[in-house]
């Protein structure tokens, strides 16, 4: 669901500076969830202010997003699953993996 919405945003983004606004009307996801991403990707110098006067705030995509953007689109289905049962047999016991096998 993120992986998805995070492609299409980057995806209104290529080649155009934008508002959280104009993202909104092309990609049709809620404002909220368009804000909060920006958010995210500002902090991690993904997109960057392009222009800025009080509230009103003008982006664009940097080059680590468009790589983003093409890891997104090369590895489209790419699905990582996370193994939990060592981790809930840890919690379960008590012990760390390392303690786990010293026992044995």
């Amino acid at each position: 669901m993120f992986r998805s919405r995070l492609k299409v945003i980057l995806e209104a983004m290529v080649g155009r500076v934008v508002t959280p606004g104009d993202v909104v009307n092309l990609t049709k996801l809620p404002r909220y969830e368009v804000l909060a991403t920006f958010h995210v990707l500002e902090a991690l110098n993904i997109i960057e202010v392009v222009n800025a006067k009080g509230n009103y705030r003008v982006y664009k995509l940097t080059d680590l997003g468009l790589k983003l953007l093409r890891a997104l689109q090369k590895f489209e289905n790419v699905v990582i699953d996370v193994k939990t049962e060592v981790a809930s047999e840890e919690v379960a016991s008590g012990n760390t993996s390392e303690e786990a096998e010293a026992a044995t």
